[in-house]
């Protein structure tokens, strides 16, 4: 879930984006999983999709490498609109203490009307082949 204010807007990545509706600081939380908004779901139900409920998926969501499971925003999330970018402004990261899943902050400055953008290979299991140790990164 988006800790900051954001809009979705049409975006020069592809589609649909998100775009920072305030200034938001180096090392600032900017989005966190949040199990009473977020959805999971087991790859076992993922299985059971229908492949265009799957690419659907695919594109919303992410395999979490820490937990296994399917992280995705519910219907009408901002977070559906996230693009990945090489030059990502944020970074995920984990801590138990802070969420159960990878959270995700600023990079760098991130400037009111920007594009917010992840790497999606700092943390969808599906684009790599082993656990990132987020403490380095």
């Amino acid at each position: 879930m988006y800790q900051v204010k954001v809009s979705v807007k049409e975006s020069r990545i592809d589609g649909k984006g998100v775009f920072a509706e305030q200034d938001i600081e180096l090392g600032q939380i900017v989005w966190v999983f949040d199990k009473q908004h977020d959805k999971v779901m087991t790859q076992f139900e993922f299985k059971q999709l229908s492949r265009g409920e799957r690419r659907l998926l695919e594109r919303i969501g992410y395999l979490s490498p820490w937990s296994g499971l399917w992280i995705y925003p519910p219907n009408g999330d901002p977070a559906q609109y996230t693009n990945h970018s090489d030059a990502n402004n944020l970074s995920a990261k984990f801590d138990e203490s802070v969420s159960g899943e990878p959270y995700f902050i600023a990079n760098r400055h991130i400037r009111l009307g920007e594009e917010i953008t992840n790497n999606y290979h700092q943390f969808d299991r599906m684009t790599q082949s082993t656990k990132p140790n987020w403490a380095e990164s």
